[in-house]
Order: structure tokens, then sequence, then C-alpha cells
């Protein structure tokens, strides 16, 4: 797999995120996927805290899980932004929450 085909597959779920982790560690290593294998992992675990957070609460309050909803549709939206950036090869972090991955997650080096 090219640098692009692994930034790509790192946005589709977590088995994709597995599969780009795993070939780029076995040979597939650039600056470019390092980039978005960081961003697309954020953005998974940005997702995971809100279900942890959220999901507990929705049966309480319908405003909760419209809330919910919404966030929801945000992390998809943004989720489609990456990959579009790994599409046209930019480097650009994600909206609103990328900029925080950027220096993070250094299990995945270079």
């Amino acid at each position: 797999m090219n640098r692009k085909t692994i930034s790509i597959i790192s946005y589709l779920t977590i088995i994709g995120w597995v599969i780009s982790f795993v070939v780029y560690h076995n040979g597939g290593r650039s600056s470019f996927a390092q980039y978005h294998l960081k961003q697309s992992f954020g953005l998974g675990v940005f997702g995971a805290i809100l279900g942890v957070i959220f999901i507990p609460i929705l049966p309480i309050d319908p405003l909760i899980s419209t809330l919910f909803t919404i966030l929801s549709a945000g992390v998809a939206i943004v989720l489609i932004f990456g990959i579009i950036n790994a599409i046209n090869q930019k480097r650009k972090p994600i909206p609103l929450i990328g900029l925080m991955f950027v220096d993070r997650f250094n299990f995945i080096k270079y």
C-alpha cells in the first residue's frame, strides 16, 4: 500500500485503522501516513469519549439525545473532511479538533 491508501483506510472504521497501522509499521512509513494515522486515531478517541459520556444518560433526557445526535453527525462530517484531505494528499488538520492531535500519540512514530 502507498502512503495515500494507508491514510484513507485509516479513517474507515477501527479495523481499517488497525490495518493501516500494521502496514505503516511494516514498511509503509511516511510522514504523510503518520499524520493521518494520528488524525484518525484522535477522531476515534474523541468519538469514543462522546459515547462514554452520552450513552449512559441518553434514556434520561430527550434533549441529551438530540445533542448526542448532533455531535455524532459532526464527528461523521469531520471524518469526511479527513478522508478528503487524505485523498487530495493534504496534510491539513481535521476541522475543530484536529490541531489537538498533531503532536499527540507518539506511539505512531515515523
